[in-house]
């Protein structure tokens, strides 16, 4: 049987990807204990002690409402998890937009273009997860490459949710991802699921020939 340990130095991360509603707060232990383990969090922000809701599932995760935006007080979060053999704790000091990071881009479609060899049209959606996209517009990063290449070339989209790539290899099938970031703070999100597309190609013309009558 493995023997039961003192907690190690648990992991925390927060992450707004629903600004302005909120954010959350999730930990893991870099190694398991063995034993029951308790963990409490706890966020301050100024001097207001803050009341993050556990979710039912994960169980290692709770959200925080923000109550004061865009306020340049730093939030305090700190997680301490004990078990019969020992505690220990770890904290996180931020401000708000520093912890902004979208979810990637949903339903991203690329389809070749008729008649152009050289295009394929790339579309997508706002994440679902971003409540107010109108308020706190998304700017985004698209990514593309022949299987054939290992290089990626980039275009990045102030607004909209769609673009057309116009230098794309003729019969060479692509595969595309799409990050997303609000257009003044936070960081990019993760990219979005990958799509493969091939540009258009004509149709080889059959050559008949007709049977010679003799």
């Amino acid at each position: 049987l493995p023997l039961a340990a003192p907690p190690k130095e648990p992991v925390l991360m927060c992450r707004s990807n629903n600004y302005p509603k909120g954010f959350y707060c999730s930990w893991h232990l870099p190694s398991p204990t063995y034993i029951p383990d308790s963990f409490n969090i706890s966020v301050i922000h100024g001097t207001r002690e803050m009341v993050c809701e556990k979710d039912i599932f994960p169980k290692n995760r709770c959200h925080i409402r923000y109550i004061q935006l865009f306020s340049t007080v730093k939030y305090k979060v700190t997680l301490t998890v004990t078990n019969a053999l020992g505690k220990s704790s770890t904290t996180l000091t931020f401000d708000e937009f520093a912890i902004v990071k979208p979810d990637p881009p949903e339903n991203v479609v690329a389809k070749p273009v008729p008649n152009n060899p050289r295009r394929l049209e790339v579309s997508w959606q706002n994440p679902s997860s971003w409540p107010d996209p109108e308020s706190f517009p998304l700017k985004f990063f698209l990514r593309y490459r022949p299987l054939i290449l290992d290089q990626w070339q980039h275009v990045e989209l102030s607004d909209g949710t769609s673009h057309t790539i116009t230098d794309a290899y003729a019969g060479k099938e692509y595969i595309i991802q799409v990050a997303a970031k609000d257009n003044d703070i936070g960081t990019w999100s993760d990219w979005s699921v990958a799509v493969h597309a091939t540009p258009w190609t004509e149709e080889p013309k059959h050559l008949t020939t007709e049977a010679q009558v003799t």
